[in-house]
């Protein structure tokens, strides 16, 4: 589960304390949350991700970044989403705000944020085009997918290892067989 903490400091404390930290932990409108431990199937989806994005982007145009790489979603926010994608910079930085994609696989300690909390702070990206959700205990993926500059209402649900997520901001098509293949979930 998340652990919200009573301590509360703006980005450049939180970058600071960070450095000392065994556990990982993000910025929350100004207060630290401890995130959880993951599933060896979390993982596995993590990585499966990972590697679909890498066989289909141009390494010199996009930069593909685990759950490391801090993401600024506002004035008193600093995330890590599971998988990030952004147009590549080259540059040393600490964070971004020109995610392109966001992947989350849902856990259901971190559940309320992702579908709430992330959601609404993800969706404030200028440069965000598409947010995932994968559950990690079946072949299913939720999606929002900005379309002429306006979020939806209520995701895609895409199900089954038959299906693909379109990621129309980087012109590539996700397979859910490709993202589940030899995870143990339902179909």
């Amino acid at each position: 589960m998340n652990v919200r903490t009573d301590v509360r400091m703006d980005k450049a404390q939180f970058f600071d304390r960070l450095e000392r930290q065994e556990r990982k932990h993000e910025l929350a409108d100004g207060r630290v949350v401890m995130l959880p431990y993951v599933t060896r199937p979390h993982s596995q989806i993590c990585t499966k991700v990972m590697l679909a994005l890498g066989a289909r982007l141009e390494p010199t145009r996009f930069g593909i970044h685990g759950g490391e790489f801090a993401i600024d979603t506002g004035d008193r926010s600093i995330r890590f989403a599971d998988i990030m994608v952004e147009p590549f910079t080259g540059e040393n930085a600490r964070s971004t705000a020109n995610a392109l994609l966001l992947v989350e696989v849902l856990s259901p300690s971190t559940m309320h944020v992702d579908f709430h909390e992330k959601l609404d702070e993800y969706k404030g990206l200028a440069a965000l085009g598409s947010y995932l959700i994968c559950a990690q205990d079946e072949a299913r993926v939720w999606v929002w997918t900005r379309s002429e500059g306006v979020w939806p209402d209520a995701p895609d649900v895409i199900e089954g290892f038959n299906a693909a997520v379109e990621v129309p901001v980087l012109g590539i098509t996700l397979p859910l067989a490709e993202v589940y293949r030899n995870v143990s979930v339902r179909g």
